[in-house]
């Protein structure tokens, strides 16, 4: 199970079959200051953590297995290439960021405590005067743990055992904690999380093989293609999620397209000048990249007042807006 606060997600819920993995955990760790990728499918899930810019900790439950660091972050990435999973992307503060990506290797400090001998509530009490920093389990019988997670004496929220890692309001939910643990039958575990720096290579993230884009298109040509993919795929992401939508993305953009080919040849579909798919853009036209942003946002700028996705869209393109900065100032890529 892993525990990462899931308040607000920066992107929530893309399919990793619509996302080149490596570029896209590239672009968020490079975009926002410290947060995490999360991905997960009916028998796995992982986390890559990241702190400016570097890769500082990766954790994957798969299969009944634990895996931490390094060879998580393999796993993660092989796993996102089967298509099979969702992944979503999360913004935690820097303060907090080690915590979280150091939660899965906490040291076992007391296990076994039972009611008889400690009392959970002067347990709490100490651990926030003492700026204890991990988290306390409570074990219910049959086996059901609900923890309390503290960081530096802060109480940081509340996990119940029957919630699969969701993090709770610890105001809501500490009371009724404490109470279950006056059960004779109940055990306590406190671990303690060290809020220390990892760092791993990231050499795997630039170890894929070349798209079709970056194979056909010279190297002037090569960022403002990688924000149009950037672009797409955080538009059809907020697209997907609306549940309203009467046809898919691929079908709506291509329609678009079509609407625009008097004006821009190379969207004709027909021709396969300009293509989106699988995350990757191919273009093989002849016309300036100037013009090719030009007709993509123009498309998608239409597309997103036609199906009411302007709030949501805007949101989810946060991170894009922050990396591409100086591409978006340049081409006038206003969407």
């Amino acid at each position: 199970m892993i525990v990462i606060p899931r308040e607000t997600p920066v992107v929530s819920n893309l399919h990793t079959s619509y996302i080149k993995i490596r570029r896209f955990v590239d672009h968020f760790r490079a975009s926002l200051p410290s947060g995490c990728l999360y991905m997960r499918a009916p028998d796995s899930e992982g986390a890559i953590f990241f702190d400016n810019g570097v890769l500082i900790n990766a954790h994957m439950c798969t299969d009944g297995r634990s895996l931490g660091r390094q060879q998580a972050l393999e796993e993660i990435l092989r796993m996102a290439d089967t298509g099979k999973h969702t992944v979503s992307v999360f913004e935690i503060p820097e303060e907090t960021i080690r915590y979280w990506a150091n939660l899965n290797e906490a040291a076992l400090i007391h296990k076994n405590l039972t009611s008889s001998t400690v009392d959970l509530e002067s347990l709490m009490k100490k651990i926030t005067q003492d700026r204890f920093t991990g988290l306390i389990e409570v074990l219910n019988p049959p086996g059901r743990a609900d923890q309390v997670h503290v960081i530096m004496g802060e109480i940081a929220g509340a996990v119940l055992g029957k919630t699969s890692g969701i993090l709770r309001d610890p105001d809501q939910e500490l009371g009724r904690i404490m109470a279950s643990a006056k059960n004779g039958r109940t055990r306590i575990a406190i671990k303690r999380v060290q809020m220390e720096m990892h760092r791993l290579a990231d050499d795997m993230l630039r170890a894929s093989e070349p798209s079709r884009a970056e194979v056909q298109v010279n190297a002037d040509e090569q960022t403002p293609l990688e924000m149009l993919e950037m672009l797409l795929a955080a538009f059809e992401q907020t697209y997907s999620s609306t549940k309203t939508q009467a046809d898919p993305f691929d079908t709506a953009l291509k329609r678009k397209f079509l609407e625009k080919v008097s004006r821009y040849e190379f969207l004709d579909p027909f021709t396969e000048e300009f293509m989106y798919q699988g995350g990757a853009i191919t273009y093989t036209g002849s016309d300036e990249i100037q013009r090719v942003v030009a007709a993509v946002t123009e498309c998608l700028r239409e597309l997103a007042l036609e199906r009411g996705l302007g709030i949501e869209l805007q949101r989810n393109l946060k991170g894009w807006r922050q990396q591409y900065q100086r591409e978006i100032e340049a081409f006038k890529a206003v969407v």
